[in-house]
Parts: C-alpha cells; structure tokens; sequence
C-alpha cells in the first residue's frame, strides 16, 4: 500500500492540497475509516505526549468476506512532504465481523504533524478493491502548537529584520 500514491489517484482534483481534514473514498460500496487519538505519556520523557492512534475499519458490504490492510504515513502541513507507507494492521471481514481495528502510536517530535491512514480491502468475491484515506492532524505533538507561535512571530518581526538588513546595506 502507497498512501501518497492513494492521494494522488482518488483525489478528483489534481490541485486539491493535502491537509488535515481530508477524506477520500472509493465510489459504491466499500469502506469506511475512522481515526481516533489519545494522548499517552511517552517514557522515559515524562513532559512528553505520544499520538495513541486507533484505526477502525468498518465494511458496507456486510456480510462479504475481505482482507483488509491498513497502513499510515507521516506528512508536511502543507502537503508537500509524504513520507513512506508503513503497515500498520491487517484483519479481515467476515460474514459475522464488519469492522478492523488496528492501534498504533506514533512518538512525539517526529517532525510531521499529519497523520495519513489508508486500508484497502481485497473482496472474497472479486468485485473491484475498496480503498479509503484519510489525514488527521496530530494531537499530542508539543511542537505542532509550537509552529503556530513561531509562523506568528515571524509575521510580527519581519518588518524589523527587513529595516535592519536595509540599514546594513546602506552602510
């Protein structure tokens, strides 16, 4: 599974960013996914806070038997970073269970505050695979808080690096 390359094909425009929020499903029936977060401390930095992310997989063939992956990638807030696809859980549909879980935690000043989460499901009866995405926002990284302090203090001082590199220049 290549949930960069999941984005690229399912997003209906090319233009469209990637950003926390979005959400892509193939058209008919197929999957559903969702992605809860729980903050945990994270040893032996007890101020930390690690991402305890729970991805639930849910079929709306009910009854269809499926193997199902779910995989996760780390990315830029803009988009324009999408690191690799790692698994992170497999399962499968059967006629009496519609929903995979898988749990995972992703450590704290990873440095990439989005969070993509992809499952693909491969159906028992040959019809056409089903995927879905999704993004989320990293909840519990310290330093995704701090990024919105730092662009603002960079928009606040700009006028005064630029009059001083003026002045340095006319010296």
């Amino acid at each position: 599974m290549d949930i960069a390359g999941m984005w690229r094909s399912m997003r209906s425009d090319p233009a469209e960013v990637l950003r926390p929020g979005a959400h892509l499903e193939d058209a008919g029936q197929g999957i559903t996914i969702t992605v809860t977060q729980q903050c945990q401390v994270a040893l032996p930095l007890s101020d930390s806070r690690a991402d305890e992310v729970t991805v639930t997989v849910t079929s709306q063939r009910p009854g269809v038997a499926a193997q199902v992956s779910i995989g996760a990638n780390l990315n830029s807030p803009d988009g324009s970073y999408q690191g690799p696809t790692t698994t992170v859980g497999q399962g499968q549909f059967t006629a009496t269970d519609s929903e995979v879980q898988a749990g995972f935690v992703v450590l704290p000043a990873a440095g990439w505050p989005v969070l993509g989460v992809g499952a693909e499901a491969t159906w028992a009866d040959g019809s056409t695979q089903s995927f879905a995405l999704t993004y989320v926002e990293l909840q519990c990284d310290p330093l995704v808080w701090w990024r919105w302090v730092i662009r603002v203090l960079a928009i606040l001082t700009s006028p005064f690096f630029e009059r001083s590199r003026m002045e340095r220049s006319a010296t």
